[in-house]
């Protein structure tokens, strides 16, 4: 008599895949157990995402007796800013200077704001001699850093119409390409680093109402496009 075939097994996953589907389960259930009886060190978590950070870009992570590159280098940029700020600081501070410029912190950066009677006659974009001195101090400092410039110019709402300004719009650009250009051909300025925007009178910083705003108003600026974080670190030192 013939032995029956043995029926053969579905085709499937082998035995074994169960039991270590099993042993896989158990270790997340341990984990996860270990997780919500736990207190997290919050200090603790800061340190490693930080390691972790240094590590991968290079760093040597943030333990006890070790300091990042990052961190480091982060460090040395914001001193050598900070001593940009105090040089320009210095400049704009100067007795020959007060009512006729200002240096301010801006969410862009730095904004080292020159009134028009210190730089131009009004309804002229000539800069005056005198202007000279003060814009290569201030051009001297900033090349050495490098930093990205916008120049940037304004009017009041008194209304210009000549031949070579049919408006403010006009007079406002070209005062911002005669500062760039003084301070390209100069100061040695990199032009790839400027950019230059005239805004006539739509960017007041007072309203129109009487010739002392007016004259508020009529000015040039030169923002140190620096970012907002460093910005905000040289406010705090500013407001100490």
């Amino acid at each position: 008599m013939l032995k029956k075939k043995p029926e053969e097994s579905p085709p499937g996953a082998p035995v074994w895949m169960i039991t270590y589907g099993d042993m896989v389960t158990l270790v997340l259930c341990f984990f996860v157990a270990l997780f919500a009886f736990s207190t997290i060190d919050k200090q603790k978590y800061v340190q490693i995402a930080q390691s972790l950070r240094g590590a991968l870009s290079g760093g040597e992570g943030v333990f006890r007796g070790q300091v990042s590159t990052s961190d480091t280098n982060f460090n040395r940029y914001n001193q050598m800013f900070n001593q940009m700020y105090q040089e320009l600081r210095r400049i704009i501070d100067n007795e020959e200077l007060r009512g006729k410029a200002e240096i301010t912190i801006t969410e862009r950066g730095i904004t080292i704001s020159f009134k028009e009677k210190l730089f131009f006659k009004i309804g002229s974009a000539d800069i005056l001699p005198e202007a000279f001195p003060i814009l290569e101090q201030v051009g001297n400092v900033l090349k050495e850093r490098a930093y990205p410039l916008r120049i940037e110019g304004h009017t009041c709402d008194l209304p210009i119409n000549s031949v070579q300004f049919p408006s403010n719009w006009e007079l406002s650009a070209i005062r911002a390409v005669r500062v760039s250009k003084h301070l390209i051909n100069k100061v040695g300025y990199r032009p790839e680093l400027i950019s230059i925007a005239g805004y006539g009178e739509y960017q007041p910083l007072v309203p129109n109402i009487n010739e002392e705003n007016r004259a508020k108003n009529r000015r040039v600026d030169i923002v140190i496009i620096t970012g907002r974080t460093r910005s905000n670190v040289i406010r705090r030192i500013n407001d100490k």
